[in-house]
């Protein structure tokens, strides 16, 4: 009897604490330095942001990861918080000072990536991404 009871318990409640999230496993690149702090955004296939966040990265092996229920697919951005002041240091005409990148290894000179060249497709219950920083001077 008990046992059919839990067996109940977890056919009811199995599907609700499994299928609850989604895990984004990113490791960070090229950063001007290590141990170094990330700045992230998680963004829907429509531009809406789901999840902003830091991440303190000890090297570029290292996988950290982020649970998250996302769509079918998702955008990530990031920037390397290097002096660890919480925004995006920006200089003449605000391009951006610190180190950044974007899913999809997206990337345009001078601007920001439409979303649509940024997105990347959820990929079982894990997606795994290697996101390589760039400066606004690499080509």
């Amino acid at each position: 009897m008990m046992r059919a009871l839990f067996a109940l318990l977890f056919f009811l409640t199995g599907p609700l604490m499994l299928g609850q999230s989604h895990i984004i496993e990113m490791s960070f690149s090229d950063a001007s330095q290590y141990p170094t702090r990330v700045a992230y955004e998680v963004q829907n296939d429509k531009g809406t942001i789901l999840q902003q966040g830091f991440i303190e990265v000890a090297n570029a092996s290292t996988f950290y990861q982020v649970p998250l229920d996302v769509t079918k697919k998702f955008a990530v951005l990031v920037y390397e918080d290097a002096n660890r002041n919480s925004q995006m240091d920006r200089g003449w005409f605000t391009q951006p000072l610190e180190k950044y990148a974007f899913s999809n290894n997206a990337w345009v000179t001078l601007s920001k990536p439409d979303l649509a060249d940024m997105l990347v497709p959820r990929t079982g219950t894990k997606t795994k991404m290697v996101l390589t920083f760039k400066s606004v001077t690499d080509f």
